[in-house]
């Protein structure tokens, strides 16, 4: 048996890259050229990957490594595999993604154990019907080829549980898709589909569902007797109403309807007990969703870009709220019962028309990160300065004259960029301190007030 480290000096003189032993993820995106390789108890090669090496074809080499599980070969120019591909026996795993396939390699059929394929951004436009013979595949990643349509051969993968279809430029489904019984996962995120396809409504295992980015203007009922239906994305869409059959969701936990045009939602949102994140951003809805506070077990709440003048006193009710998202709205005053919300760790209220923070945001004790950017502050309480755990305070682009020498109290780096950590005060009129002391950090602060007591 020849030593993995016969194999590994053969395959870096073959690519003239160096190779580093490591531990890694197989289906991870890497786009600086990578080497590496995994070995077992053994001391056999499980995994290799080899990323952006201009490699047009596959190393003689790699057929030799009979012990190989997993192998990565994604961000390169290969258009086609050799028959010495069913050489690798053990193969279970396949990344080819990023690269110049016109079609389904045929070579891919003699890898009987394949379980994993994934060929995203390839030039791929159709499956032959020798690609059948993948009855033991799980995993299918598709995404980012032009397909238009699906072949008969899916029908076969009745095991899979993970299919990718996102920007394949498919508008409608075949009749046979309902058969894929262990279909667990679905991304059909960034096609053409006008409706939500009556197909997918018939798949009873189904519990992650990528439908964002399509031109779907209703949600029909169906959708919602997915029973075993978590997670539910279906932004970037022209979907205007949201209907009342959505208390069917018994486990539901996420929900996307980012960029769309729904105005209200339905009072039936506060039976889904199981939702703990409920994203809205973007679709102007011009006032605070009236049910949002009877869904008390939200655990993060996007509401970015909804044109929203008034926060409800209602909303301390989410008491498990953790993420809180008002990024760009019309925002004036934030309510006292905001700062009852004692669970949040992130609170993002950046561009809005606030001037004025309350005394009682000391009550946040587990906040990490506050966004005031972009708005009409003048004065920070001294209260700021005890949110012991805040690791960012960004306050840029607001009208404070004067530092608040409290906030050194922090511990945190003070910056001038608001691509750093720490507490930012880009584009504000501080005139005292003067900015280059205050450029110089924390010491020079502590120093010049101590000088100018």
């Amino acid at each position: 048996m020849i030593s993995f480290e016969k194999h590994i000096a053969k395959l870096e003189k073959e690519i003239g890259i160096p190779f580093k032993k490591s531990k890694f993820n197989i289906d991870g995106r890497f786009f600086d050229s990578v080497a590496l390789f995994q070995l077992n108890d053994a001391d056999e090669i499980i995994k290799l990957k080899i990323t952006s090496a201009d490699l047009s074809e596959i190393p003689e080499s790699v057929f030799e490594i009979a012990s190989l599980q997993e192998l990565s070969l994604e961000n390169n120019n290969i258009a086609s595999l050799p028959p010495a591909l069913k050489n690798l026996k053990n193969l279970r795993f396949l990344n080819l993604s990023y690269n110049n396939f016109d079609r389904m390699p045929l070579a891919l059929s003699e890898c009987e154990k394949l379980e994993a394929l994934i060929l995203s951004e390839n030039n791929i436009t159709e499956l032959p019907c020798e690609m059948a013979k993948f009855k033991g595949l799980l995993e299918l990643d598709l995404s980012g080829n032009n397909l238009q349509k699906l072949p008969d051969c899916i029908k076969n993968y009745y095991n899979l549980s993970y299919l990718n279809l996102s920007q394949c430029g498919l508008s409608v489904l075949p009749k046979f898709f309902c058969e894929l019984v262990n279909l667990q996962e679905l991304d059909l995120s960034n096609n053409n589909f006008t409706e939500i396809p009556d197909e997918i409504c018939k798949l009873p295992k189904l519990y992650r569902l990528y439908l964002n980015g399509n031109k779907i203007e209703t949600i029909k009922d169906e959708l919602f007797a997915i029973e075993k239906l978590e997670f539910l994305n279906l932004g970037f869409n022209q979907i205007q109403f949201i209907p009342s059959s959505i208390k069917n969701l018994p486990k539901i936990r996420t929900l996307v309807f980012d960029y769309n045009r729904i105005k209200e939602l339905p009072g039936e949102f506060k039976y889904l007990k199981t939702l703990r994140k409920l994203d809205l951003a973007g679709n102007q809805s011009g006032t605070f969703y009236s049910v949002i506070p009877e869904i008390t077990n939200l655990q993060e709440l996007n509401l970015i870009g909804n044109d929203i003048r008034e926060i409800p006193p209602e909303i301390e009710r989410l008491k498990l709220l953790r993420v809180l998202l008002l990024m760009e709205n019309k925002i004036s005053e934030i309510p006292n019962e905001l700062y009852n919300l004692t669970n949040l760790l992130h609170l993002e209220l950046a561009m809005n028309r606030i001037s004025k923070i309350g005394e009682n945001i000391e009550h946040l004790q587990n906040l990490e990160t506050l966004s005031l950017a972009s708005n009409e502050i003048k004065i920070l309480p001294f209260e700021i300065s005890k949110l012991r755990k805040l690791e960012e305070l960004d306050l840029c682009d607001n009208f404070m004259e004067f530092f608040p020498v409290f906030l050194l109290g922090l511990g945190l780096q003070i910056n001038f960029d608001a691509n750093e950590d720490g507490i930012l005060l880009q584009n504000n009129p501080i005139s005292y301190p003067p900015i280059p002391v205050i450029k110089k950090g924390y010491e020079a602060v502590a120093k010049f007030f101590e000088e100018n007591k």
